[in-house]
């Protein structure tokens, strides 16, 4: 997932490009409610069906408007040129973000999974790295912990298809009843320790016979960082 983003979030990019419609205005003229418009405007994950007549009716780029990246195509007529779904489609595959918080401090109790967003990735870049989109999911950081390698509120692109542990690389596990972000490194004894890139963090050994209480969800393989 490349590019720089025009404006952080879907809501705000939303909020811009319905301008200088009224909400109630812009709703009808895309055949949504005005509390579905306000929904999304407040951060709501909405259906890709109702961004595309966004876009289209915004006569933005579809693009631009899921994931802040600017177009290549050279269109002088708009800020933002329209593209349409299937050439978004023949481009980017969108990962489904979970409602969950992987601790890289000290753990964070998760007892459901829900979709709250989704996140794009070039196809090819997935290709290139050998990735399966039913096999990714997005998470977010809680904690300071791996710090500066991940920060709090960064997002994770996890790979739940690599469970197997790879020395010095970066796992979501869960470790009991919680989740974390951590880097792994077994042992000859076959214990397994949990590392944290802050070295203020002590790192947390699972012996042997706790093995049971240790499960790998899967390995990091991308991180996405506010730049401010």
């Amino acid at each position: 997932m490349d590019g720089v983003n025009y404006l952080s979030t879907l809501a705000a990019r939303v909020e811009e490009a319905i301008k200088p419609h009224s909400i109630r205005a812009f709703a009808s003229k895309i055949d949504v409610s005005e509390g579905t418009l306000r929904r999304i405007l407040k951060g709501e994950d909405p259906k890709l069906s109702i961004i595309e007549r966004i876009a289209t009716e915004a006569k933005v780029n579809l693009l631009w408007l899921i994931t802040g990246e600017e177009s290549d195509i050279d269109d002088e007529s708009s800020l933002h040129p329209v593209v349409k779904l299937d050439e978004f489609n023949d481009a980017f595959v969108l990962v489904p973000g979970y409602h969950v918080s992987v601790s890289t401090g000290y753990g964070a109790f998760n007892d459901q999974m829900q979709v709250s967003r989704h996140l794009a990735f070039r196809k090819k870049w997935l290709e290139y790295k050998n990735l399966e989109k039913s096999k990714l999911a997005v998470v977010f950081a809680k904690g300071d912990s791996m710090e500066p390698t991940i920060h709090n509120n960064n997002t994770i692109l996890v790979d739940l298809s690599d469970k197997k542990l790879s020395e010095g690389l970066i796992y979501v596990v869960r470790l009991g009843e919680e989740l974390y972000a951590k880097r792994l490194q077994q042992y000859l004894d076959g214990s397994v320790r949990l590392i944290s890139d802050n070295k203020e963090y002590v790192e947390q050994v699972v012996k042997p016979d706790e093995m049971e209480q240790l499960e790998i969800i899967g390995k990091v393989v991308w991180i996405g960082k506010d730049l401010t």
